[in-house]
């Protein structure tokens, strides 16, 4: 995949002596060195470097590479991307004055199957996640809040939000770039990693204690989505109809409503029944490791 991103960043409508690519690598021994050494021995423009390194995690990464960069604008983009032809164009073009963060647009692999379990990502409209998968950053913006912050030096998710919201906060506008398309890798997931990875979310109280201005993106204020709050919702039902009225019980039944109308690009009602039953573990994952989050951060988001 790391060489399918190389050819693509190769291969940019933009002029070569203009940009740099730098690879940093949280060295793997699958022949990712070779592969991208011989690369980069093979010269010519733009120029392209690559670094080994034995980071902990994506952060001091992404924060090496941008403190190595030498371009007055950052564009971070990862392993399992594709980009697309007018990527670079595209994202330094929305950048004009006062702008700080120009976010591109992200779509699914196009000739890749799609799957009922499945990672992937998908950005069509600005975020407030400010995922790095793609991204731009004017360089004064991103070493005038210190680039990405310490607190998740060790962390392998949400220093992206957390630095998209800093440089927010500090005055910078933003701006969104569709023509800026990345395409992303679809991954198959079995249950138990789609399962596991649900358990990310529990970064959210700690986020929103550093950076309380996301309150104001949360459904309500204190839930990551609305399927969250239907969901708590239902934990209260439940536990209601058990201890005080079995009436209580209709509290649960926004949630299955909420996950049929949000079922995304599935259209099969079994498909969508299949989803919700499957993912009631999830749900209840979801549920417990916020909770959980929100009580050792004493910071609320359900």
């Amino acid at each position: 995949m790391l060489v399918r991103l190389i050819d693509s960043l190769l291969r940019q409508d933009y002029p070569v002596d203009r940009y740099e690519i730098i690879v940093v690598h949280n060295f793997t021994n699958d022949g990712t060195e070779a592969a991208l050494r011989a690369l980069v021995d093979q010269g010519g423009l733009p120029a392209l470097s690559y670094h080994r390194k034995a980071f902990p995690s994506p952060t001091p990464s992404r924060q090496f590479g941008a403190e190595t960069g030498r371009g007055e604008i950052i564009a971070f983009i990862d392993d399992d991307c594709e980009a697309t032809h007018g990527w670079l164009r595209a994202g330094v073009s929305a950048m004009t004055a006062g702008i700080g963060i120009v976010q591109g647009r992200t779509l699914p692999q196009p000739d890749q199957a799609r799957h009922l379990f499945e990672k992937t990502v998908t950005v069509t409209a600005p975020t407030p996640y400010f995922e790095t998968c793609n991204i731009f950053y004017r360089r004064e913006a991103f070493f005038g809040v210190g680039g990405f912050s310490l607190e998740f030096l060790d962390r392998f998710w949400g220093e992206d939000t957390d630095l998209g919201w800093k440089v927010v906060q500090s005055g910078w506008a933003r701006a969104f770039a569709s023509d800026a398309l990345v395409y992303h890798e679809v991954f198959r997931q079995n249950l138990l990693a789609w399962h596991r990875e649900a358990l990310n979310l529990r970064v959210w109280p700690f986020l929103v204690r550093l950076r309380p201005a996301i309150r104001q993106e949360l459904y309500c204020g204190y839930f990551v989505s609305r399927q969250s709050a239907t969901f708590a919702l239902a934990v209260v039902g439940i536990a209601g109809a058990a201890l005080v009225h079995p009436m209580l019980l209709l509290a649960a039944l926004p949630y299955p409503w909420v996950r049929t109308i949000e079922s995304g690009r599935y259209r099969n009602p079994f498909a969508i029944a299949a989803r919700i039953v499957v993912g009631l573990p999830r749900a209840a994952l979801i549920f417990g490791a916020l909770a959980y989050s929100s009580i050792r951060h004493r910071c609320l988001v359900l």
